[in-house]
């Protein structure tokens, strides 16, 4: 029966046996694709599982080994990430580049204010 299915139904049937363990925690997995030229599965995580710090111990250590083990065809099990999520360092940049920004609106709003003072001083 297995040769009947496709390899990507067989990879789907071995997530199947994971998503319980996954659900329960609030979190899923699905296959993003197969690329058959190189072997590789690409998954992801979704849910709780999304961004979770676990998330490629367990794609490499959990769900890896049973599709190598299941569907001889991959090579590889990758873990995705959506292209809506940034990465932690993309974070740190972004928020250190927000507060150069309100440093130097601060300083500008401080350099306006001081010769507001000076003008008034001298306008006395």
């Amino acid at each position: 029966m297995d040769n009947e299915l496709t390899i990507e139904e067989r990879i789907d049937a071995v997530l199947e046996k994971l998503r319980p363990f996954l659900q329960r925690e609030g979190g899923n997995i699905k296959l993003d694709h197969y690329d058959a030229s190189t072997g590789i599965c690409y998954v992801d995580m979704i849910g709780a599982c999304a961004g979770c710090s676990m998330a490629s111990v367990d794609v490499s250590e959990s769900v890896e080994v049973l599709v190598l083990d299941e569907v001889p065809e991959v090579k590889k099990v990758e873990l995705i990430t959506p292209d809506s999520e940034q990465s932690f360092d993309d974070l740190l940049h972004m928020l250190a580049q927000q507060q150069q920004a309100e440093e130097e609106l601060r300083k500008a709003n401080e350099e306006k204010e001081d010769k507001d003072a000076i003008g008034t001083a001298k306008g006395k």
